[in-house]
């Protein structure tokens, strides 16, 4: 009897060898397996971000990405148990302190350029009538931090952290004064880096930490409650 992985380890064979994905009926062939086993097949590949399925295009590989099926099981652990976006949080946290260093050393000047530009995007909205909150900019203004590491594991634990974290409705209790202290520290990480002063941008990352981990609590308790 074929495994189930059957196809995911002829995708990733193909990968290596740098071969192009052949359509289903010759993976049926090659396989040995019925068309309709490959199509189920390649519905959970490309559930798990290994492939896109396209008419007139066929069937491609992407690059690896964990961020889709993190998703996925952590949507259904924070339905059961909301303690779990909790402890991820945890985890994104030790993962952005510990990679700090390795991964701002690798920024250049444009990268702190885009940085500022999304603090000084975000202190308009902050600012504005009425306030927006800056969610699309918070996001992307932490994920630059680490968007020359060579590392899509620790990349799409991040990816999947975010996601989640305005889906949780974490910012509904940010007020304007909440936002101006947050900002705050994300200049002075900005300000920090242009300096080279790394240790003095992770000392800025860490209390700002502290600070979010405060108002997540209180939202999630008033969430799930």
């Amino acid at each position: 009897m074929k495994q189930k992985d059957e196809l995911l380890t002829y995708l990733a064979k193909s990968v290596v060898e740098k071969k192009s994905i052949p359509s289903i009926p010759q993976l049926s062939q090659e396989l040995g397996i019925s068309t309709a086993s490959v199509r189920e097949q390649l519905e959970v590949a490309r559930r798990l971000g290994i492939v896109d399925v396209k008419p007139k295009v066929g069937i491609q590989a992407k690059a690896l990405s964990l961020t889709e099926p993190l998703l996925t099981a952590l949507n259904y652990g924070i339905a059961v148990d909301s303690s779990i976006f909790d402890q991820f949080a945890d985890l994104r946290k030790h993962l952005e302190l510990s990679y700090w260093y390795e991964s701002v050393s690798l920024l250049v000047r444009s990268d702190i350029d885009k940085l500022q530009m999304l603090v000084d995007q975000a202190w308009n909205r902050i600012q504005g009538h009425p306030m927006q909150n800056p969610e699309r900019e918070h996001r992307e203004f932490h994920l630059s931090f680490f968007k020359r590491l060579e590392n899509p594991v620790v990349i799409s634990l991040l990816e999947a952290y975010w996601t989640l974290y305005h889906k949780v409705g974490v910012t509904q209790l940010m007020n304007r004064e909440y936002l101006i202290s947050v900002w705050n520290y994300h200049q002075q990480m900005v300000d920090a880096l242009r300096d080279r002063e790394f240790e003095k941008g992770y000392n800025a990352l860490l209390t700002h930490m502290d600070l979010v981990k405060q108002v997540r609590k209180a939202v999630l308790k008033q969430r799930f409650e």
